[in-house]
């Protein structure tokens, strides 16, 4: 704001353009978080120190997807009002997986690599594995947890995500026990609101014991 206007003459509004909620409010020369809508309490705060040099910039924590969306800044004085516009896009999503193939006995312990880089709230991922030739889900991540009952017969009770691993964004599959028609290719789909992106992982036959 660059007006010789006094601070406690002037309004300063931050509010959501697609519903109008009340993100952030300055009157009569302090900050107003009672104001706040729910959504935003406690998340939304201006840089004190900054509003007597005129900048009423918004510190927004904690984004997540529903965040995204365009904010407008309403400055009101006592004879106009003006606005600036500004548009949150909050979702970057990495996936990665192996780069060889992964070599196995019959009978052993496998991991299959998915690691995934967002800050994307895990609640709001879906992540599956498919074993891709024969179209069919191996594992199910969803809602915030691992949902085992989708897995089909043949890979219940071997074929997990390594719990502890998936608060890191480390959504690898462990599958016991591998069998000769495991062999091929396994794909992990990492799906959010806005896209899709997959990576693969190739389970090889080794040495005498086939898989």
């Amino acid at each position: 704001v660059d007006t010789p206007i006094p601070l406690h003459e002037l309004e300063v509004a931050w509010t959501r353009e697609d519903s109008g909620s009340l993100v952030h409010l300055f009157l009569e020369g302090e900050s107003r978080p009672e104001s706040q809508s729910p959504a935003y309490s406690g998340r939304a705060e201006f840089f004190t120190e900054e509003i007597s040099k005129g900048n009423f910039s918004l510190l927004l924590r904690n984004v997540t997807t529903k965040d995204r969306e365009m904010y407008k800044c309403i400055v009101h004085t006592e004879h106009e009002s003006s606005e600036a516009k500004v548009k949150i896009d909050t979702e970057w999503l990495v996936v990665t997986g192996a780069d060889v193939p992964v070599f196995a006995y019959a009978g052993e312990d496998v991991i299959l690599n998915c690691s995934v880089d967002t800050h994307v709230p895990l609640r709001e991922l879906e992540v599956e594995w498919m074993k891709t030739n024969e179209e069919i889900q191996v594992l199910l991540f969803m809602g915030g947890q691992y949902r085992p009952e989708s897995q089909p017969e043949r890979f219940r009770g071997r074929a997990e995500f390594l719990s502890e691993e998936i608060p890191k964004g480390n959504f690898s599959m462990k599958l016991r026990d591998v069998k000769t028609e495991d062999r091929g290719e396994f794909m992990c789909t990492v799906h959010t609101d806005r896209e899709s992106v997959n990576a693969t992982a190739w389970l090889q036959k080794q040495g005498k014991y086939e898989v």
